[in-house]
């Protein structure tokens, strides 16, 4: 692991280790005027509480924003509901290199003329309104963006551009869309309904699951490719043997086994070693899992209308920003890689959008428990001094090593470390001291504006 020496880190291409962060995500509410079903908000073991940032904390942040490059005002809530956002942005810009950016996320129904004209005025540049169907919700209980009022929110982009005319102002416009099972296929229409609205760009997410019933709207694979190609191979050689891999978990708790089954689980422990030969990590069970699903009608669908939608996006020139359908090969955080910061309503400084609230997720088929990171806060310490203390500056610096496990990608997964019931997270099976091993953001599943 490295120590950061800030003197030298000034001029230093690694965002992670100047002085300052490069970018900064500030979640100036957690009220919002919605109830999304898949809302971190509403997970169990949620430690999220409504609160608004005081405007006189956020202003501890200016040397910061000195150095900022890009700044998100949204965090778990709606940013509209802030009643001093106009003038956290325009603090903010007041403070901010010239080709910065200032933009946020927002559910878009609570937009106005004069809020729109105030926020374009104090320099706001980047909306990103969140639309994930544009069909009414069908006597559903479920709760998601769009839905009944996409006629609100094309009146509310309607109402962006003319303030960005007004003010002589070149906006950045999109639309934020999750995945998930039920209203994947609205994605193509999403995409031609962004462009009609003006919109340049869509940023498409996986659902972070934070429950059973959520966790089956996932589209996300998991297993890296890597692993998928690996396991292929074997699966064939098996086959041309006129054996059945997926027999493979029930045979091999066999006492007493035929032929067959010996070849069989000699066969996947050649398959383990050449998987352990070439580090790559490997979920036999999730493999299994996936490899049964790859011709059913959901996967097949997904394919066609990904591919739909980028077509749409290129003939209609908007940037389509799809996020990873299976595992990367190797872990990536790009909240450390682009040296960033993050902010909550409380004025706790947190490393990234995983770490920064304590809620319950299902991951790997399990429950899991993060607990919130947290290196400061700025009613009690200066943000400079909490950006780079000892244990902040020693997590990017580990983070940026990369030495942890795959734990998604484990074959004994979920371990105590996955679930984070038993204990307080210290160390993982290979020693790391981040818990960044099942980071979904990291895998590729997870992404938004920042």
């Amino acid at each position: 692991m490295t120590t950061i020496d800030f003197e030298v880190a000034k001029t230093t291409d690694i965002k992670a280790l100047r002085p300052f962060p490069s970018k900064m995500q500030i979640e100036v509410t957690t009220r919002c005027n919605m109830h999304c079903s898949m809302c971190v908000k509403y997970a169990p073991e949620s430690d999220i509480i409504e609160a608004d940032l005081d405007f006189e904390t956020f202003k501890r942040l200016k040397p910061a924003f000195e150095h900022c490059e890009g700044l998100v005002l949204n965090g778990i809530g709606e940013p509209l509901l802030h009643p001093q956002l106009s003038e956290m942005v325009a603090y903010a810009r007041e403070n901010m290199p010239e080709k910065s950016w200032i933009g946020f996320q927002t559910n878009g129904l609570l937009l106005t003329e004069n809020l729109a004209d105030s926020l374009v005025n104090a320099g706001a540049d980047t909306f990103c309104i969140s639309v994930d169907s544009l069909e009414s919700e069908n006597g559903k209980s479920v709760e998601i963006h769009g839905q009944s009022s996409v006629d609100r929110l094309a009146s509310s982009f309607a109402l962006l551009k003319n303030s960005g005319i007004k003010y002589k102002r070149e906006l950045n416009l999109g639309v934020e869309f999750v995945l998930m099972k039920d209203s994947v296929d609205q994605l193509p229409n999403v995409v031609r309904w962004a462009a009609q609205q003006g919109a340049n760009f869509m940023v498409c997410s996986h659902v972070l699951a934070h429950g059973e019933t959520m966790q089956e709207q996932s589209l996300f694979n998991n297993n890296t490719l890597s692993a998928t190609t690996l396991f292929e191979k074997w699966q064939n050689r098996i086959l041309e043997m006129g054996l059945d891999i997926y027999n493979y978990n029930n045979i091999s708790m066999k006492f007493l086994k035929s032929a067959a089954d010996k070849q069989l689980v000699d066969m996947v422990k050649k398959m383990k070693l050449e998987a352990q030969k070439n580090n790559i990590w490997i979920n036999l069970s999730s493999l299994l899992e996936w490899s049964k699903n790859k011709y059913n009608s959901t996967a097949i669908n997904l394919n066609k209308i990904c591919a739909q939608a980028k077509l749409q996006a290129d003939e209609l020139g908007i940037e389509l920003r799809m996020p990873d359908m299976m595992a990367r090969d190797d872990l990536s955080c790009h909240f450390m890689e682009d040296g960033a910061a993050f902010v909550t309503s409380k004025g706790d400084v947190s490393p990234c959008q995983f770490l920064w609230h304590g809620y319950s997720c299902r991951m790997d088929g399990s429950a899991k428990l993060v607990k919130p990171w947290v290196f400061g806060n700025l009613a009690e310490d200066d943000f400079a001094e909490i950006w780079r203390s000892a244990k902040y500056s020693e997590f990017r610096s580990e983070v940026l090593d990369y030495a942890y496990p795959y734990c998604s990608n484990c074959p004994i997964v979920p371990c105590d470390d996955i679930t984070g019931k038993s204990y307080d997270f210290e160390t993982d099976c290979l020693g790391a001291q981040v818990p960044c091993g099942h980071c979904p953001w990291a895998m590729g599943g997870l992404q938004c504006l920042l």
